[in-house]
């Protein structure tokens, strides 16, 4: 299943030359990083056991683990086109100023579709993967007493 997706995810990452945009090495890696996240918005114990997905998957969470890895290759797409630099050559000039923009607002738009299928299949879930449950201690310049024997 997971040759699948990578697969599935490299086909919506393809140049208009027809050469991929990330590496199908980092797609698998992507997908991997993205099984336990989908896992825990899902509240399903999901494991890859090889090319395997344990338990078995239904379409809808294979959505929700295919939208959750095209968010993070657009991180990397994103990173990799801010790196660019634009140049100019007499009358030619080559911009690449937007392309980095254009994965940042497809990588929006892919969380916010993820956000809303994790809601609907997994009403009860929480929006965030982190919960806070320290309480932090402030202290203020003159707060501390000394205390004399």
């Amino acid at each position: 299943m997971l040759a699948e997706l990578a697969a599935d995810v490299l086909l919506d990452f393809t140049g208009e030359d027809g050469e991929p945009l990330a590496a199908l090495e980092y797609i698998r890696r992507a997908a991997e990083r993205a099984l336990p996240v989908v896992a825990t918005d899902l509240a399903v114990p999901y494991r890859l056991e090889g090319e395997e997905i344990s338990p078995s998957m239904p379409g809808e969470h294979r959505e929700a683990w295919l939208i959750r890895t095209k968010v993070l290759v657009c991180h990397l797409l994103r990173a990799q086109a801010a790196q660019r630099v634009d140049f100019s050559s007499g009358d030619k000039r080559m911009s690449r100023a937007s392309e980095a923009g254009s994965f940042a607002s497809l990588e929006k738009d892919l969380v916010e579709e993820y956000a809303a299928l994790v809601k609907k299949l997994n009403p009860p879930a929480d929006e965030t993967l982190i919960k806070l449950e320290a309480q932090p201690l402030i202290y203020r310049i003159g707060s501390r007493r000394h205390e004399r024997n």
